[in-house]
């Protein structure tokens, strides 16, 4: 939890000053750049870090593709389940209110069925090419990472622990600039506290939808997968993203290889989560890819959400992540019993 403070502490702070210097927005440009660089830079450090990891490499065999097949099952099950929320409660895929105000730049999409994402609004069509840009740019520094952990990191440096503390806390100073940053731009805005009056008690039917979501196909793969029984993959769909602690429970409860499944789907949903996030918000809906990463919604995604939607999504994208992880530590032992 200390963790949740610090993030939603160094946002408020931007987000305060930025409110201070919204008369002079348009010289506040080069944010959007500050932004792309310093995602680029912790998933260039996140790739290092699981290129390195022996346990990863270790695991990329027959267990990898069965985690990899859990992976897709899930998000595929969490983003059903956000659909059928939101149009239950009336909200198009851009994640506004049927029949209620909408920005005039996404007149033609909002209030419309979901059919009218076929003509995309002149807001996602501005930030098309940003998110492509953003998607690639992914994509290469995650591979540049791996190759960088697995051949250079493993080659050259003998105390991976220590190296691996040391990422970690770099990435943890990264983020909070990178939150202190969409803080600032939110704060320039000034939009993100109107809307999430608007959205009021609603944004808590959607983290309760994935959770729906996540249980039902995690028995549905304890009954397909015979190497797994329902507990252990409950126990094992209940990780959200979240590889520190969901495979190590698990695997401590006599789950050895639950526990290895669970460690190569929790790698697999974080690293899907960043590379599709920005390649499928405009498809299939700006909340529905808050769902995709796990608990990495909350901090490491939370600026790619921002950067492929629009800024008040990351409401929903934090939201879903927190509650993510707090229920992780409450699930995972329970549905093992231990």
């Amino acid at each position: 939890m200390g963790y949740i403070a610090l993030y939603w502490g160094v946002m408020l702070i931007g987000y305060f000053a930025g409110s201070k210097l919204r008369n002079y927005q348009e010289k506040m440009g080069f944010i959007n750049g500050v932004m792309l660089i310093c995602i680029s830079l912790l998933v260039l450090l996140m790739g290092v870090r699981m290129g390195s990891n022996e346990e990863v490499i270790h695991n990329l065999g027959t267990i990898g593709v069965e985690s990899f097949i859990i992976t897709i099952l899930l998000m595929v099950g969490a983003i059903l389940s956000v659909t059928l929320t939101r149009k239950l409660l009336r909200m198009d895929k851009y994640g506004y209110l049927k029949g209620k105000e909408c920005p005039p730049d996404m007149q033609g999409a909002c209030g419309g069925n979901d059919a009218a994402g076929d003509t995309v609004p002149d807001a996602a069509k501005e930030d098309a090419s940003s998110s492509n840009l953003m998607t690639w740019l992914i994509i290469i520094f995650v591979i540049v990472g791996l190759l960088a952990g697995y051949f250079i990191v493993r080659q050259r440096i003998s105390d991976l622990v220590a190296f691996d503390s040391v990422t970690g806390l770099m990435m943890t100073i990264g983020l909070c600039i990178l939150l202190h940053v969409i803080g600032i731009d939110m704060g320039l805005s000034g939009t993100v506290v109107k809307q999430l009056k608007k959205v009021g008690p609603r944004i808590l039917a959607f983290p309760v939808a994935v959770l729906l979501g996540t249980t039902v196909v995690g028995v549905l793969i304890g009954l397909l997968f015979g190497d797994l029984t329902v507990r252990e993959a409950l126990a094992v769909s209940y990780g959200f993203g979240w590889y520190t602690f969901a495979p190590v429970s698990i695997t401590n409860a006599g789950h050895v290889v639950a526990g290895a499944v669970s460690f190569m789907h929790n790698v697999f949903r974080e690293l899907a989560g960043i590379v599709l996030i920005p390649a499928l918000a405009r498809s299939i809906g700006y909340i529905e890819i808050t769902s995709l990463p796990g608990v990495a919604a909350m901090d490491i995604c939370l600026p790619i959400v921002e950067r492929a939607t629009r800024q008040e999504i990351i409401v929903y994208s934090f939201a879903i992540g927190m509650a993510e992880a707090f229920l992780i530590p409450i699930l995972v032992p329970l549905v093992l019993g231990a």
